[in-house]
């Protein structure tokens, strides 16, 4: 029996779990949040038992202490922060506490034309 076929079939099937489980847990937070971190713990560890390599976008949705859905005024704090190694994005977790920090491109200056004139 050929294992490639059977695994591909395993992994499609996770990712479409995945893709579920997390789509409920952001449309059931407003309601029950305590549904929502096991929806997403869940997905997760589905996830991880399939060896499935969820996007950055994707997991930076979810607080990874508590894997609550962050959502900013709701169930996050998102801060900008200026320090001496650059600007800084602080997500912390309103459940657990936990703090996030990703760093920021600095801005880019542009130049030619498309600001207003005079400037």
């Amino acid at each position: 029996m050929p294992t490639r076929g059977l695994d591909r079939r395993l992994k499609d099937l996770a990712r479409e779990r995945v893709s579920i489980l997390l789509k409920l847990a952001d449309e059931v937070l407003r309601v029950d949040e305590t549904l929502a971190r096991r929806y997403v713990e869940l997905a997760f560890r589905i996830s991880a038992k399939a060896r499935l390599k969820l996007p950055r976008r994707i997991k930076r949705r979810y607080c990874r202490k508590c894997k609550t859905p962050l959502v900013p005024g709701l169930t996050a704090r998102v801060r900008v922060k200026r320090g001496c190694g650059g600007r800084r994005l602080v997500v912390t977790c309103l459940w657990c506490g936990f703090i996030r920090r990703y760093p920021l491109k600095p801005k880019q200056v542009r130049s030619g034309s498309g600001g207003p004139a005079g400037i």
